[in-house]
């Protein structure tokens, strides 16, 4: 038995359309917000890969990405996005930290859930724009 929840395209879908309005729909802190619209995009990006590849449930979908499982199964949603849309021109940097390193964009949930602080506040903003203009394009395909 699976530690995860097996969750369906659908869901998936819903989850996207709800983040994602609550996203639009909110004001005030900045890192909550990206936070709403980077799951709302991880949850997009699922369920289209869902859709095709013919999965209905998360079981499904991990059991078909093979080595491919933590790359598309996981919060990276730059690979996802690499295997929806091979010639994308959407593209998410490296955020930098105020106290050294940096936040890939897999890792930029953890970045907006902790409050970490960044280097320079318009790295994250671009972060943010091409986030929308992701779920813009998902909002497409769904």
């Amino acid at each position: 038995m699976s530690n995860r929840i097996n969750i369906t395209r659908r869901e998936f879908q819903d989850s996207y359309r709800r983040h994602y309005k609550m996203y639009r729909e909110t004001t005030g802190n900045d890192k909550s917000r990206r936070l709403l619209l980077f799951y709302s995009v991880e949850c997009g990006l699922k369920s289209l890969l869902m859709k095709e590849l013919g999965n209905n449930t998360y079981d499904e979908f991990v059991e078909c990405c093979g080595s491919e499982n933590k790359k598309l199964t996981g919060h990276n949603i730059s690979e996802m996005l690499k295997r929806l849309n091979p010639h994308s021109s959407y593209c998410l940097r490296n955020i930098h930290l105020k106290r050294g390193g940096y936040a890939p964009p897999e890792k930029f949930n953890e970045l907006w859930r902790y409050g970490a602080a960044s280097e320079d506040g318009d790295e994250e903003e671009r972060a943010e724009k091409t986030l929308a203009k992701i779920a813009e394009w998902i909002h497409t395909r769904l």
